[in-house]
């Protein structure tokens, strides 16, 4: 392997747990923060000039870069070992000081509620904090939802213990252990392995993996486990609404931190649905092509072919740096650096983080965590999270309040370099791998859009109900997230499982840690949609989509995109992202 495959943390961070440096930047996080404080803390509210707010934001992000620094190291460290006992126990100790340094930070939010709406803004068209505009305009909007310091403080030291669910959460699946009998001989694999596996071109191997997954996740001692750590979640994101006095919708917390209209999301949601039946008719074609009178579940991910061409890493990592090679320089150099600098952690182990992901901060190089196991999709992987860490690359030139881009925006790169993947792979490819191509890249843009919206009208079901005070168990959630599939389905494929028994929610990752973040795919592909179109078109250059990536969060996300033709509050602007893909649908029903 020419490729390092595991991540240098070493030579980022500290050379382990027993680091001494590790040690001293953990005990300097409560001092430093108390010499901040004793700087600012009955000053800040009483700012009168540009100058002074330009010296605090110095000194803000400073300090908060200084003490995220051990915090990260020790994220990766869980990452690539959720068993690791040491790890999770010094995270936790690490998370005591943080509540007692956020105390110590209160005087921030109350300083900029005494500065006041107007003086906020006034300050956000001075020339002079220019680089901070849009923190400043969202600083103003939010500042409604701030309460006293007490109740503050009491809400930190509440977050502490309510934290330990996404904890519990990423410890007890990283616990999971799944067994499956492949040939005839019975093997322990990860979960990232038996759900590839689901992509198997034998069907009873494919019936055998999600018999693996089923096995493990619906025990009963799961289902009320994850039941209830998902419950606790909604019911503190509830109480997060009623305090704060967010508007009375389940989803407004949400599209206030992403700074997109609550109109803008329901269009999004409305839209992708109304276009359900597009995924009825990919599924009924695929169903006929594959010559199946019965379409279960377990088909849904199958492959057209017989044999399924596989790619070493080394493959995999090649053709993605062909593909940004042919694109762009700065896409290229950053990938093959990201690579030989040892920020790429490949392959599936046990107790290894599942999924893949990237990670990036201001001032700090990318990471990338995969989970490889050979599959075209892997493929696609690879140039999706290297996507988001060239994003985190190109959008260093913006000050640290406005580096990272909203949620809703953070999808684009990742989304635009599984497309130019997409044309290479189709010039590379026989026509009969083609067609196993479309099936999966289709098999992606469904899963990556109508998917993801369904797992939000899931998560808004169940938001709403808590939000009203019911209480839900595990097999009424199971309920729902059938429900919800069979509005995305309609009768076009036969489940595996009995209504009450559908846990297909509990091993979606994202509805715990970021509730209602899932939309953010959705609008991230017909997004990249229009811009793919544009920049492949002539219309936008490669310069301009690159600004677009640099751009972090320094303007909201419907301002920026104006600026560019594209009016996110159109449903012309979805319809038109959903006729790419009916094109894809037709092209693939020509084939049958």
């Amino acid at each position: 392997m020419p490729y390092p495959t595991e991540w240098n943390l070493t030579r980022y961070f500290y050379t382990g747990l027993d680091d001494p440096k590790l040690a001293a930047d953990i005990a300097n996080i409560l001092p430093l923060t108390l010499a901040f404080s004793e700087k600012y803390a009955t000053v800040f509210g009483k700012f009168t000039t540009p100058e002074q707010i330009l010296e605090f934001y110095a000194d803000y992000t400073k300090l908060s870069h200084e003490m995220a620094t051990s915090s990260y190291y020790l994220f990766y460290r869980s990452s690539l070992d959720t068993q690791d006992l040491e790890v999770t126990k010094r995270m936790w100790e690490v998370d005591y000081i943080y509540t007692e340094a956020s105390n110590l930070m209160l005087f921030v939010a109350q300083g900029w509620k005494e500065i006041g709406y107007e003086r906020i803004l006034e300050w956000s068209n001075d020339p002079k904090l220019a680089a901070y505009k849009n923190d400043l305009v969202s600083t103003a909007d939010n500042i409604k939802y701030i309460l006293g310091e007490k109740e503050e403080k009491v809400l930190n030291i509440k977050s502490r213990p309510l934290g330990l669910a996404n904890s519990l959460h990423d410890e007890l699946t990283g616990s999971y252990e799944f067994m499956m009998t492949i040939d005839g001989v019975e093997k322990k694999l990860t979960e990232e392995e038996v759900r590839s596996y689901r992509q198997h071109t034998d069907r009873s191997v494919r019936i055998e993996a999600y018999k693996s997954l089923r096995r493990v996740y619906n025990t009963k001692q799961n289902q009320i486990s994850l039941g209830n750590i998902y419950t606790s979640i909604v019911k503190d994101w509830s109480s997060e609404i009623t305090m704060r006095g967010y508007p009375d919708n389940v989803m407004a917390q949400r599209n206030i931190s992403e700074e997109m209209d609550d109109e803008v999301v329901n269009m999004l949601l409305s839209e992708v649905e109304k276009a359900y039946p597009l995924y009825q008719r990919f599924l009924k074609a695929k169903a006929s092509m594959l010559g199946l009178s019965d379409f279960w579940v377990h088909d849904v991910g199958a492959p057209m072919g017989n044999v399924e061409k596989e790619f070493s890493f080394e493959e995999a990592y090649d053709l993605h740096l062909s593909v940004m090679k042919d694109f762009d320089k700065d896409f290229y150099d950053y990938s093959l650096e990201m690579i030989q600098e040892g920020r790429i952690d490949a392959f599936p182990r046990a107790g290894k983080r599942g999924w893949a992901f990237a990670s990036y901060r201001k001032w700090d190089p990318s990471f990338v965590l995969l989970n490889f196991t050979g599959k075209l999709r892997d493929v696609s992987t690879i140039s999706h999270e290297l996507g988001h860490a060239i994003h985190g690359h190109l959008s260093q030139v913006q000050e640290a309040p406005v580096y990272d881009s909203a949620l809703s925006m953070a999808e684009t790169a990742s989304i635009f370099s599984e497309m130019l993947l997409g044309e290479k792979v189709k010039s590379l490819v026989t026509q009969e791998e083609y067609k196993e191509y479309l099936n999966e890249r289709l098999g992606d843009v469904f899963a990556t859009i109508f998917r993801q919206v369904q797992y939000v009208i899931f998560e808004r079901a169940v938001h709403s109900q808590i939000h009203t005070g019911q209480e839900l168990t595990y097999k009424e959630l199971n309920g729902m997230w059938r429900d919800a599939q069979e509005s995305l389905y309609s009768g076009t494929v036969a489940y595996d499982m009995a209504r009450e028994e559908e846990s297909g929610w509990s091993m979606v990752p994202h509805i715990y840690h970021t509730p209602f973040y899932c939309y953010a795919y959705a609008f991230g592909n017909l997004l990249t949609f229009s811009l793919y179109n544009k920049v492949q078109s002539g219309e936008l250059s490669k310069e301009d989509y690159k600004d677009i990536l640099r751009s972090g969060w320094s303007e909201r996300p419907r301002d920026l995109l104006g600026r560019y033709g594209i009016d996110i509050a159109s449903a012309d602007f979805y319809q038109a992202g959903l006729r790419e893909v009916e094109k894809m649908v037709e092209e693939f029903e020509k084939l049958v």
